[in-house]
């Protein structure tokens, strides 16, 4: 005896099976998406350690000189692009030796130069900065690199442009400190 197929019954079936994988796949897309963007390495502002900040730095070729003791050091972290770091170091003894290392640990940057609190860099990319302090006793110099071998002083841009750094020494009293801004993009 011959058996007659039931079409309808096989289509079903396969529909069945069709939206199942589909619905599974969903499922699956859903939670790796979710994964992906909810582990440490998302988005936004994260504390680096002294072994990340030092890495960082490497990597943006912005040199720290030897006994420059880590402070902090945040990474902006960017979906697309280079990230952006801001940090502080404390550097051992007198600020023009501070300045002489610092210079010399940084030859592609321009000349470090003399700056007050209201040079535009300084008030415009530092004055929030954790551990900044500014005042008419305040002694300072800035040096900023820019990748694109642009002038930022006459570049008509305010604070530091995207992919350019800025090394900016300061000393209050006998209080010396490093600030760094690396910008991404």
């Amino acid at each position: 005896m011959k058996r007659k197929t039931n079409w309808w019954l096989v289509a079903l079936i396969t529909s069945a099976v069709v939206l199942s994988c589909v619905g599974l796949a969903l499922v699956v897309g859903f939670i790796g998406f979710f994964v992906f963007f909810s582990d440490d390495d998302n988005v936004g502002p994260h504390e680096l350690d002294a072994n990340a900040a030092a890495k960082a730095m490497q990597e943006r070729r912005i040199g720290i000189p030897d006994g420059f003791a880590f402070e902090a050091m945040t990474a902006m972290r960017v979906f697309s692009g280079a990230d952006g770091y801001t940090g502080r170091y404390a550097p051992p003894g007198r600020f023009d030796d501070a300045k002489n290392a610092l210079a010399q640990a940084n030859p592609d940057f321009p000349a470090l130069r003399r700056a007050t609190c209201a040079d535009e860099i300084v008030h415009h990319d530092f004055a929030e900065f954790d551990g900044f302090h500014c005042d008419a006793g305040t002694e300072l110099v800035v040096s900023t690199r820019s990748l694109d071998g642009g002038d930022v002083l006459t570049d008509n841009y305010s604070g530091t442009p995207p992919d350019a750094e800025t090394i900016l020494l300061t000393r209050n009293g006998d209080h010396v400190e490093l600030f760094v801004l690396s910008r991404g993009h």
